[in-house]
């Protein structure tokens, strides 16, 4: 099957392409409410209010001592203020910090009441070996402190019915330990964009291929980007290339927010991806400047947007990263996804077709030390082993028509941390 760019006269760019398909995405405006545990990486659709304050109560915010701070105004280290240790309950707090009395507390716990400040150890400088033993004890105090020192109040991070997230704020991995704080265990959140994908081919088979059957790997490559975009993937079994399996299938699937097929577009008689939108609804574009994903097709049935990519597994690379994962990126209301890139030389000359946007592989050989910059080195295409074997992806401009040997370029690279 002919996965390679028809001649189709004048294709449009990459570029007008995706301005297409720009004008039939918007973000979707569902939403649902989630554990917020779950809802990493979400899009909150309503604002996250704090149901309790933070702190929940007035809190030593230092090791030392809680005092009244006016007992320790005039103290100074030839004058001291000495205090008496309060008494202490069965649990080793204070019970109540009268007039002339301290205590010892540990930062973050309820400052004892009667308490307005806390004096930190390095401010106590007599009788401090006995001072957490026995109740009568007196300690000398050489720093004053004034009302609040030392001290977190209630609400001092928090408070109550304050907004710690804002609609549209997307929920990062430290977000759900503040929701639990303040009182929010569930928050309501955009859907994921719904992404149908169907595998299209004769032969192709989902699990453990049989005698002349093929196992299909493209699909899987597309579900990839559109989950790392933000969308939520049903990957279908693959169907064959015929009207009478197409349909149905292709129908199946207009519940969706993007329809995504994969396969089925080139110019083989087996080729009909294109013919059965025409039949179902509109084929937009038929062909894309750019290869080697130059058969992606755009088309809209019943009002929902069909891409078709080509199902050789490096077009359908270059089609997903171009094509389909910026579009769920647009209904997800995201970012696009974008490579780490690096700067390398290519190794020996790309050629290519002048007006056609070319993506060629390449392997990288790391530089030796006398080189600023790797070697990148064109990846000789094989049905499947080339995206294993590329190290990243290097784009030949429309009006370039191919790179000379040694010309710096920018590489692509897609990994995982993307």
């Amino acid at each position: 099957m002919n996965e390679r760019r028809r001649s189709t006269a004048d294709p449009p760019t990459l570029a007008a392409v995706r301005e297409r398909l720009d004008e039939l995405v918007a973000p979707i405006d569902r939403t649902e409410t989630l554990p917020v545990s779950t809802a990493v990486g979400r899009a909150l659709a309503a604002p996250v209010v704090a149901r309790r304050p933070v702190p929940g109560f007035d809190q030593t915010g230092r090791d030392g001592f809680a005092v009244r701070a006016g007992d320790t105004r005039d103290a100074t280290d030839r004058e001291p203020a000495v205090l008496s240790l309060a008494e202490r309950s069965d649990d080793g707090t204070a019970v109540e910090i009268a007039p002339g009395d301290a205590t010892r507390v540990d930062a973050g716990r309820p400052l004892p009441a009667g308490a307005d400040a806390v004096v930190g150890l390095d401010a106590v400088t007599a009788g401090r070996a006995g001072l957490e033993t026995a109740d009568g004890a007196e300690l000398s105090v050489t720093d004053p402190v004034e009302p609040g020192e030392g001290v977190r109040s209630s609400g001092a991070d928090v408070a109550a019915d304050e907004a710690v997230l804002t609609a549209g704020d997307r929920i990062d991995p430290s977000d759900p330990a503040l929701c639990t704080a303040v009182g929010r265990t569930r928050v309501e959140v955009r859907q994921r964009p719904t992404v149908g994908i169907v595998p299209v081919g004769g032969g192709l088979v989902g699990g453990d291929p049989g005698p002349g059957e093929v196992v299909e790997t493209d699909g899987t490559t597309v579900a990839e980007f559109v989950e790392r975009a933000g969308g939520k993937v049903v990957l279908r079994e693959p169907v064959e290339p015929e009207r009478y399996a197409l349909r149905p299938a292709v129908e199946r699937d207009l519940t969706k927010d993007l329809l995504v097929t994969v396969g089925g577009t080139g110019a083989g008689e087996s080729d009909r991806i294109v013919d059965v939108m025409d039949g179902l609804g509109e084929a937009l574009v038929d062909g894309v400047a750019v290869e080697p994903a130059g058969t992606t097709a755009l088309s809209v049935v019943r009002e929902r947007p069909v891409l078709s990519v080509p199902g050789d597994p490096v077009a359908s690379f270059v089609a997903t990263t171009r094509l389909v994962a910026p579009a769920v990126a647009r209904l997800a209301d995201r970012e696009p996804l974008e490579p780490r890139t690096v700067p390398a030389e290519i190794g020996s000359p790309v050629q290519s077709e002048r007006g056609v946007e070319s993506v060629v592989p390449v392997a990288l050989d790391a530089s030796d030390g006398a080189e600023p910059v790797a070697t990148a080195r064109p990846v000789a295409d094989e049905p499947l082993s080339t995206l294993a074997r590329a190290g990243g992806w290097v784009t030949v401009p429309a009006e370039r028509g191919g790179l000379s040997a040694g010309e710096t370029v920018s590489v692509e690279r897609w990994e995982a941390s993307v």
